[in-house]
């Protein structure tokens, strides 16, 4: 926040109105201009079509949000290099002002980050049972300095799933955790989602259950996936761990973009297929 606020004071406000600029425009780029470069990246980049998108996205944005600022720039100049010591105070301190917005958007980014983690996280821990239950509350700031420091045997209590569980709670206590979840744009149905399915896969008879749901089995039935599961070099990659000959396969890009493929996956509905994996508990 304090380097925001820094920045926008010598940066000055005409820069900062252009950054802001920069930002909704390279945003809007990555989210509607990656498709267009499709035509393109195909015969460069040998992967699915939603990759080669993302990436063409991104670096659409980069490129949208760098000749914006070189414009600012050349047409505008910093708060130091005015003349008058009235227009450098005007200056600086609207351009503070606005590096207070730019300061809080990217915390809200960093909120969301850990939140939707944590969700996951969280969710891995309530899996493990009521010990590692135990061992998370015990870790709260709320907890009584007894029960924080009461030894809990918990095998997974220092693993990234416990540290982003207890890094979310964190965030989520008191006050601030009250207009952190107030001033939050994301659905909280996103965050119950991912918790949802972290929680699913951490446990084997959720997990068959889930792959048991009708929807998922009319897509594993799918004529692409049973010829990638029937295919022993896509198994033998996908047990050695190699996403990135995976992902350059021709077999899967074929799968990936084959459009009945991709209507049937917009018609399967996750929430439906986690909520049936939950039942029986």
């Amino acid at each position: 926040m304090l380097f925001q606020i820094a920045r926008g004071w010598r940066l000055g406000l005409p820069r900062q109105l252009v950054r802001i600029a920069a930002v909704v425009a390279a945003y809007s780029t990555a989210l509607f201009g990656g498709k267009a470069l499709l035509p393109l990246l195909r015969p460069l980049i040998k992967v699915p079509d939603f990759v080669i998108a993302a990436l063409g996205g991104a670096v659409m944005a980069m490129i949208v949000y760098s000749l914006i600022n070189t414009v600012g720039a050349i047409l505008f100049k910093r708060t130091a290099q005015q003349e008058s010591g009235i227009v450098r105070l005007v200056y600086g301190i609207t351009g503070a002002v606005l590096g207070v917005f730019f300061g809080l958007f990217f915390m809200w980014l960093l909120v969301v980050g850990v939140r939707s983690l944590g969700a996951v996280g969280e969710a891995q821990v309530h899996a493990q049972g009521p010990r590692a239950l135990d061992a998370l509350e015990a870790s709260s700031p709320r907890s009584s300095a007894a029960k924080r420091q009461s030894p809990i045997n918990v095998r997974d209590e220092n693993s990234l799933a416990f540290s982003l569980a207890r890094l979310k709670k964190s965030i989520e206590l008191g006050p601030v955790g009250d207009v952190v979840k107030q001033t939050d744009v994301l659905p909280s149905g996103i965050y119950e989602t991912l918790g949802n399915m972290g929680e699913v896969f951490a446990r084997p008879e959720r997990a068959s259950r889930f792959l048991s749901y009708p929807g998922v089995i009319e897509l594993a039935d799918h004529p692409k996936i049973l010829a990638l599961r029937a295919d022993p070099e896509i198994a033998d990659m996908i047990q050695q761990g190699r996403l990135l000959d995976l992902l350059q396969d021709s077999r899967l890009i074929e799968a990936a973009n084959d459009p009945d493929l991709a209507a049937q996956l917009k018609r399967f509905d996750l929430r439906k297929a986690l909520d049936y994996a939950a039942k029986g508990d």
